[in-house]
């Protein structure tokens, strides 16, 4: 469980049961309960939640697939990397793949995993799992009902230009082109760096 993964770090702290404040689906928002050494209890909102994966995948002529999202709860419209959340019993690298082809049309012959990160660790239990895409090929465009979104390429030289303007405001995009940037360079696919195919 993820609150012992937690408890093991702060061995002056108690776990008290929790409350399930909130549930829809595969969401939990819980009331996290711990007692510390001197007898204070301390409440904390906790959101279990689906990890997800997401996509930085770059075509044969160096463009980056995109999706144009709408998120009707705060109302915003992303440009974000393509991405969703791990179906039950699905890893991360089966769920990047699924989504990269639901939302763009584009299957990833080649993936490999550059990195995690939680976007909030201070209340969520989730994960976010980052795959380089390579080796892309045209697919099917096939979204989940609901999903209000656009697929849009964009070259390799814009995104970058546009990243260092500031200019995507979605965390899972930030942190998906911060990680892929390196790789990028070392593959001469973005600035001067070393190309070796």
């Amino acid at each position: 469980m993820w609150a012992e993964t937690v408890a093991r770090g702060m061995d002056d702290w108690k776990e008290l049961p929790s409350r399930v404040a909130y549930a829809q689906g595969r969401f939990r928002v819980l009331e996290s309960r711990w007692r510390l050494r001197d007898g204070t209890e301390l409440t904390y909102p906790l959101l279990e939640s689906p990890s997800f994966a997401i996509v930085v995948g770059v075509t044969g002529d160096r463009k980056v697939p995109f999706v144009e999202n709408l998120h009707p709860t705060p109302g915003l419209r992303l440009l974000e990397l393509p991405g969703g959340r791990l179906d039950a019993r699905e890893t991360p690298r089966a769920a990047a793949r699924r989504e990269l082809e639901e939302e763009t049309g584009w299957r990833a012959r080649k993936l490999t995993r550059i990195g995690q990160y939680y976007p909030n660790p201070h209340w969520g239990t989730f994960a976010g799992h980052i795959f380089l895409g390579e080796e892309l090929a045209e697919g099917r465009i096939h979204p989940d009902p609901g999903e209000a979104l656009r697929p849009v390429l964009l070259p390799i030289d814009e995104v970058y230009r546009r990243f260092r303007q500031g200019k995507f405001r979605g965390g899972s995009t930030i942190v998906g082109l911060s990680m892929a940037e390196a790789r990028f360079r070392a593959l001469g696919l973005l600035g001067d760096g070393p190309r070796h195919r």
